[in-house]
């Protein structure tokens, strides 16, 4: 015993040695034209190395960090897997070399065991076998013999042979897919620094696809702030993204990624509600929870809060439940910043913008239980996979989901590539989008019927690199951000603007179709916020229907030119009330789509998908199973789309006069307080003014608009060009506006009476 613990101490000291001159520069090498950090001739050097190991006792005991070791110490009672992976932490510690060789012994005789499982993505079973092959091996190196190592070796390589992406890992994409998960970027490279000494082929196929593919296609995408898959795939794929981040670091190599990553949790951030949900987007798997059960997040928040030094994102994590699964709690008990102490996200600005390649804007009233959240959508890329075909949407939610993403990932319809997927879910139908029906389109590929929407980029087929991404030909290019801004104050503004040009969206059947979005937070305890949409679209044939779509979870009740959604589940008592102020009153349809039957209606059928559960769990899914569109009833090549959306709570009944200003080249909305929504004190409610040029361009115009009402006014007058603007109020002083190139936008209060903008 006295022998094991003075080996014990040794080997610690000698780490302690190396990690002291661990500053000295990693070397690098080319292969196949790409450069890699060569791994250094030392061990460990996966997932930690000396200096680390060093910490590692001070770690089990650490308040924040005991309660993860504990639970490993009781998987490794349940499982024989995480037991010699715990064991090889513990000799890390403590040096028992005899422990150590029976766990080497045990360890192999798990791989050679190892194999596919007969279950969905298997091969996440057998890759993360290698995890584990590979943690044995580099933290238990001085003890493997010769024909251990060859034994390693041979199992590691099998096991990567398992994987999708074969071995050499030459399948898949490295943007989106299966292979941009951790088969690659955790598991095979993993394994590859383990045993590079000995056969540096697998690290040399998984270091040079990871940093030759994967680590350029999201230093690009990163500059975005979020991620393209949506809200179950995007966080759990972006913690894959994750671990080479700290691979690599560890190595020695440093930061192999653009620092922008350090942005893409917030997305998830802005997504979520305060049930603890989110905002649903792109292809889901989290919808059966139960009411007040938290969506997590995995391990992203967690790693990127600790590489980074994020208090708010520690706070995020814990606030989806603070639990890594059990595969993935070794490397948050390893890596996560144990000195890092939490920072509450109701500090975090109101709105934020997440720019190109993503194109969007989610803006909130609060952070806390009764706040509206609006997302505006452009879309600048669409990545394929599990991103759906919906520039341009908009969602809202105020106690409860109001305007909603619509369908079912998985039922009786099937799963991935269903016909409710190919129909429906995917399609642009299933989103609050503009569609153009075109009767004799055809969308090029087979089971994709006419749902009037989006075309589908590369017939849908993943971007398998970023030059495919970004090559012209296939069509992944969706959108332009036209605007993006909000203000006054950046950290809880008044407005909240997004307008993008999504025409490379749909196919030859359109001309131009751009959207704007403008989100209003009012000081109306009634009304404590609007959404303001205008919507320009052109068609290449004047017969082709245009429809505007509203997504709802109950039954609209329609009115002469709008609608209200109400939310009546459990304790949810949101309203959204819908005013359509264009098209004309005579040139409109509304249509109300939905219900038994009907659910999923698209190309005059229904594409039905039972969730094949109780009804209480159906229930709480928000599949989303009513419409209204609104369409103009004659035919023309340009139509405009006003609309409208006020939020407010049932019970309360809030509602503010909505109507429209024409101004020309201009048209906006007045809203203005109603008897129903006068201030309690007695006082007059201030008006608020959003005005637009119709063709939604830039314009260095002069604007005039005749404001009214006993009160100011609030404006917001958009599509200026940048620069500086003189305004003349109704007997008022002459001002100077500076409208930003980002947003172009001049915001300002004003008197009843005529009021002048013109450019200096």
């Amino acid at each position: 015993m006295r022998t094991a613990r003075l080996i014990g101490a040794l080997l610690v000291a000698a780490m302690a040695s190396v990690a002291a001159g661990q500053a000295k520069p990693i070397a690098w090498k080319d292969v196949r034209g790409v450069r890699l950090p060569v791994p250094p001739a030392e061990h460990p050097r996966l997932y930690l190395r000396a200096s680390q190991v060093a910490a590692l006792k001070a770690r089990l005991e650490h308040p924040m960090l005991k309660p993860l070791a504990q639970r490993l110490a009781s998987m490794a009672r349940r499982s024989d897997q995480y037991r010699v992976e715990w064991e090889a932490l513990q000799y890390l510690v403590g040096g028992d070399r005899e422990k150590g060789r029976a766990t080497i012994e045990e360890t192999l005789r798990l791989l050679r065991k190892a194999e596919l499982p007969h279950r969905q993505d298997a091969c996440r079973v057998t890759g993360r076998w290698m995890v584990t092959g590979a943690i044995v091996y580099d933290w238990l190196y001085p003890l493997l013999t010769d024909d251990q190592k060859r034994a390693f070796v041979r199992e590691l390589v099998r096991l990567a042979g398992t994987q999708e992406c074969g071995y050499p890992p030459t399948r898949q994409g490295s943007v989106t897919g299966h292979a941009s998960e951790a088969m690659i970027m955790r598991d095979m490279l993993s394994a590859g620094i383990a045993v590079y000494d000995e056969f540096p082929d697998l690290y040399d196929h998984a270091a040079g696809r990871v940093l030759g593919e994967h680590v350029p296609a999201r230093n690009w995408l990163y500059a975005g702030g979020a991620h393209h898959q949506g809200t179950s795939y995007g966080p759990h794929r972006f913690s894959w993204e994750c671990y080479p981040l700290f691979i690599f670091d560890r190595l020695g190599a440093g930061n192999v990624y653009n620092p922008a990553q350090r942005n893409v949790p917030y997305w998830y951030v802005y997504k979520t509600r305060p049930d603890g949900q989110r905002l649903r987007g792109g292809d889901g798997f989290l919808d059966a929870r139960r009411p007040g059960q938290v969506w997590p997040a995995w391990m992203g928040p967690v790693l990127i809060a600790s590489y980074y030094g994020d208090p708010a994102l520690l706070s995020q994590h814990l606030a989806q439940g603070g639990r890594s699964d059990d595969g993935e709690l070794i490397f948050e008990f390893l890596w996560r910043d144990e000195k890092l102490e939490a920072r509450p996200i109701d500090a975090l600005p109101l709105s934020r913008y997440f720019g190109p390649p993503c194109g969007w804007m989610i803006a909130r009233t609060s952070w806390g239980q009764d706040a509206t959240i609006a997302e505006m959508k452009v879309n600048v890329y669409n990545f394929a996979n599990h991103q759906h075909l919906d520039a341009g949407v908009f969602q809202i939610y105020h106690k409860g989901a109001l305007a909603m993403d619509t369908g079912l990932y998985k039922g009786s319809s099937g799963a991935y590539g269903s016909p409710h997927c190919s129909n429906y879910y995917w399609r642009t139908v299933a989103h609050n989008c503009l569609l153009v029906h075109d009767p004799g389109e055809q969308f090029g590929r087979s089971g994709y019927g006419n749902d009037g929407g989006q075309r589908l980029p590369n017939r849908r087929s993943e971007p398998r690199t970023l030059q495919d991404l970004l090559a012209p030909a296939k069509g992944y290019r969706t959108g332009e951000v036209l605007a993006h801004g909000f203000g006054p104050d950046a950290k809880a503004p008044d407005w909240t603007l997004l307008s993008g040009d999504i025409t490379a969206a749909y196919s030859s059947k359109v001309r131009d179709v751009r959207r704007q979005m403008v989100f209003l937070h009012l000081p109306e305890p009634k009304v404590p916020a609007v959404m303001i949409v205008l919507d320009r679209v052109v068609s290449a044939d004047p017969a082709f229907k245009k429809s505007w779509l509203l997504h709802t979870q109950e039954e609209p009740r329609l009115e002469r030119a709008g609608a209200v959604v109400d939310r009546t589940a459990g304790e949810q008592t949101g309203r959204l009330v819908l005013s359509a102020l264009l098209p004309e009153p005579d040139n409109l349809d509304v249509e109300r789509i939905g219900g038994p039957g009907k659910e999923f209606w698209s190309n005059g059928q229904n594409w039905k998908n039972d969730p094949e559960t109780s009804e209480e769990v159906k229930a709480r899914m928000e599949l989303g199973t009513w419409r209204i569109e609104l369409s103009p009833r004659k035919p023309s090549a340009e139509d405009l789309f006003l609309t409208v959306m006020q939020m407010t709570d049932r019970e309360s009944g809030g509602r503010l006069a909505a109507s429209r200003i024409d101004a020309g080249e201009r048209v906006g909305v007045r809203l203005s307080a109603r008897a129903d929504s006068a201030p309690p004190d007695g006082g007059t409610a201030d008006t608020w003014v959003v005005l637009s040029r119709r063709d939604l361009r830039r314009s260095g115009r002069a604007v005039t608009v005749e404001l009214t009402g006993p009160n100011r006014t609030r404006c917001l007058v958009t599509d200026l060009e940048a620069g500086q603007w003189s305004l003349r109020p109704a007997g008022g002083a002459r001002q100077t506006i500076t409208v930003p190139s980002d947003s172009g936008t001049a915001w300002f209060q004003a008197g009843p009476g005529k009021t002048t903008l013109q450019r200096e």
